[in-house]
């Protein structure tokens, strides 16, 4: 499969991949990072490619509208997410969609508004890889795979759904990956099948698109929830404090977190927990007491039987 794209207005090439379709285990990934300041285009690309497979996380922001054209020669499939905001937005999120895609060989350009803060990640996967990674007569696939083999442009959901945290999470966790050699593509690879299967998941749980459940206010007011705990881990507030905050009630904070994130917010806070926990474990080498307080647990024997039963071992057993 070959894959280009590039910037009409500059009249030159982001970028031009050619991915073996065939997955090849010994093919190195191949990383890249570009950075484009060139006015009125602001825009940071993260490229990474392997046999098979082809990942652009892209953020970008551009002052006068411009014209993004791409090319797709070959038979892919797409995991395509989208997360955009007015530039002058006072709130920390803003709104998201996304879908899986079968794409033939298209040629396409697309205008972009003018000072909206975009986050872009797309996965494109070689027909025979995806095929390789689905039981294609299964009811969750036997639609989209019967479009496949007719060759036609197809949507996996007739609607784009919101993404949920875990999806957010696990396409951060990819891009941020520090991990290198064949460790670091068992890690890409397991998170692209993560990110599918939250996407089914998604796709089979829901009777109605998140995108006709909540308008917009609600989701930025789910979005700085979020934020909000995420920033005050270590004070975290009540959900009633939390509630006044995103001034919503507080039954239908409740309600409206879990439907649109997929998660309580009381396991939420402890996911975060426990995630910062491990990092400030292994990465930053401190103390056991000084993650609890950090953390937001009062004594240190809380925060142990928490992690304990969050991971399966105890804080001590993870620093040893």
């Amino acid at each position: 499969m070959l894959i280009k794209s590039k910037i009409e207005e500059l009249d030159e090439w982001l970028f031009i991949e050619e991915i073996p379709d065939l997955y090849i285990p010994d093919k190195p990934l191949i990383e890249k990072r570009i950075e484009i300041r060139r006015d009125p285009i602001t825009m940071t690309n993260y490229q990474l490619s392997t046999s098979g497979l082809f990942i652009l996380h892209t953020q970008m922001r551009f002052h006068q509208p411009v014209h993004i054209y791409t090319e797709v020669e070959g038979e892919v499939i797409t995991s395509q997410f989208i997360f955009y905001k007015a530039a002058d937005s006072k709130m920390p999120f803003g709104m998201s969609r996304h879908n899986i895609r079968y794409i033939p060989t298209v040629k396409s350009s697309h205008e972009v508004k003018t000072d909206v803060e975009y986050s872009y990640f797309i996965a494109v996967i070689s027909k025979a890889y995806y095929l390789n990674l689905i039981k294609r007569d299964s009811h969750l696939h036997r639609d989209f795979v019967k479009n496949i083999e007719k060759g036609v442009y197809t949507s996996y959901a007739e609607q784009d759904l919101v993404a949920t945290y875990e999806m957010q999470h696990t396409i951060q966790e990819l891009i941020e990956s520090k991990k290198s050699g064949e460790i670091r593509r068992l890690h890409t690879e397991s998170r692209i099948v993560e990110l599918l299967m939250y996407q089914f998941e998604q796709y089979s749980e829901l009777g109605t698109p998140a995108t006709d459940v909540f308008n917009e206010e609600d989701i930025q007011r789910l979005e700085l929830a979020r934020q909000i705990l995420e920033q005050r881990i270590a004070n975290p507030p009540t959900q009633k404090e939390l509630a006044s905050e995103v001034l919503m009630s507080e039954s239908k904070l409740r309600k409206d977190f879990k439907e649109y994130f997929s998660v309580t917010i009381h396991d939420y806070l402890t996911r975060i927990r426990m995630e910062k926990a491990r990092i400030l474990l292994l990465a930053k080498q401190m103390t056991v007491y000084e993650v609890a307080l950090l953390t937001g647990f009062g004594h240190q024997n809380n925060f142990s039987s928490a992690f304990k039963k969050y991971y399966g071992i105890s804080p001590g057993e993870l620093k040893s």
